[in-house]
């Protein structure tokens, strides 16, 4: 999907394969993995995967069902005021719904964690390796550098753009034939995985490596033990490199060029978190309850600290934005109440409509709140955002 792979999220696949198969005419269903039973089910509450009704955009009034769509095993559905409803009997926990929308989340793998740990890696000068726990046996612990997942298809296009723009080395580990067969995700997770890699590729001009094998824990000596897998002498000169290595201070010099590399890199972010401190309540007599209180989604976050990072792969991110009309804008500001992440606001001191597109998310729900029909949106490139 070449043209479709500049749209920002991993929600936008689902709009791209409607509309080629609008364009085909032919209607597909969703492909299914049904399970007679399900290994992954937990009653532990910190397992199970919640809703975070302030980023639910259908709860807001549009007409959005990515979640449902992508869920490989039909167990999310919409209850009272259009809440998504997760049937945990039959959830496997392989976070797509996270990979998809901000909406949902799980208490013990949070986005920000896993950035947080896998710039740790990159710190040490390590590879990052991330990898399905498909491609693992019962016995098989993974290196200290592998981040293992229940699905490739939970990390976010922008999840790995940042980790590209930011300079990581990062790879996927494993029989990628295994996680395209893995029951827990179904097809739909290789799908969605291989289309967040070749999005956050095409954006970053950069490449996600690959390993055949997973990394593990002190393999050296496992297969040391096992002189038949290689021979003892390659084994022993392995080891001697990297003895060499480490005393010819080649190890501590790479670690010291990726400690200066992340200091850089987060010198950028805070630039960008000062640029976005406003973020939050704000007094403003023009907006309900006189205060203007901002919503940055965490794709859009992801987004904008890639690009922070890398500005010029801004000029190849297409993002969907608001724009008004001018000459039949009344200013009446429906399309302000409407806005979730209220991307659209008031001018403190004036009252006057404006529009900060960083914020803006291209649900589309300001449009039809207008009364006058002066809101429409554009496809255009992320350099905008660069601009606010």
């Amino acid at each position: 999907m070449p043209d479709e792979a500049r749209l920002s999220g991993a929600g936008a696949f689902f709009d791209a394969a409607g509309a080629a198969e609008a364009h085909s005419g032919e209607a597909t269903e969703p492909r299914r993995c049904a399970l007679p039973d399900n290994p992954w089910r937990s009653d532990d509450p910190l397992d199970a995967i919640v809703v975070l009704q302030d980023y639910c955009i259908r709860m807001k009034g549009a007409a959005c069902e990515r979640c449902a769509l992508a869920c490989p095993h039909d167990v999310i559905s919409y209850g009272e005021e259009e809440r998504p409803l997760i049937d945990r009997d039959r959830c496997t926990r392989c976070g797509i719904c996270q990979g998809i929308c901000d909406a949902f989340a799980s208490p013990r793998i949070t986005m920000a964690d896993l950035h947080s740990r896998m710039r740790r890696i990159a710190i040490r000068g390590d590879e990052v390796v991330v990898a399905s726990e498909a491609c693992l046996a019962d016995a098989d612990e993974a290196a200290d550098n592998v981040v293992v997942l229940p699905s490739l298809a939970m990390l976010s296009p922008e999840f790995w753009a940042l980790l590209l723009a930011e300079g990581t080395r990062v790879s996927v580990a494993g029989d990628l034939e295994t996680v395209a067969a893995d029951p827990r995700s179904g097809s739909t997770g290789d799908e969605l995985f291989n289309y967040a890699v070749q999005c956050a590729e095409t954006w970053t001009e950069r490449s996600v490596g690959y390993l055949e094998d997973v990394p593990l824990r002190e393999n050296l000596l496992r297969d040391a033990a096992s002189p038949a897998v290689r021979g003892r002498r390659e084994l022993i000169d392995d080891l001697l490199a990297g003895a060499v290595d480490i005393a010819s201070g080649q190890r501590t010099l790479r670690r010291s060029n990726a400690v200066q590399d992340f200091r850089e890199r987060r010198e950028r972010l805070r630039a960008r978190n000062r640029i976005t401190a406003a973020e939050g309540p704000k007094v403003n007599r023009y907006m309900p309850n006189g205060r203007l209180n901002q919503v940055m989604w965490p794709k859009r976050r992801l987004l904008l600290e890639a690009i922070d990072c890398l500005p010029a792969m801004a000029e190849r991110v297409e993002v969907l934005l608001s724009r008004t009309d001018a000459d039949r804008c009344t200013n009446c500001l429906a399309c302000v109440a409407a806005c979730p992440a209220k991307a659209r606001f008031s001018d403190p001191e004036t009252g006057a409509l404006l529009l900060d597109p960083r914020y803006c998310i291209g649900c589309e729900l300001c449009a039809p709140a207008c009364p006058t029909g002066a809101v429409f949106f554009e496809s255009t490139d992320a350099t905008e955002l660069l601009a606010s």
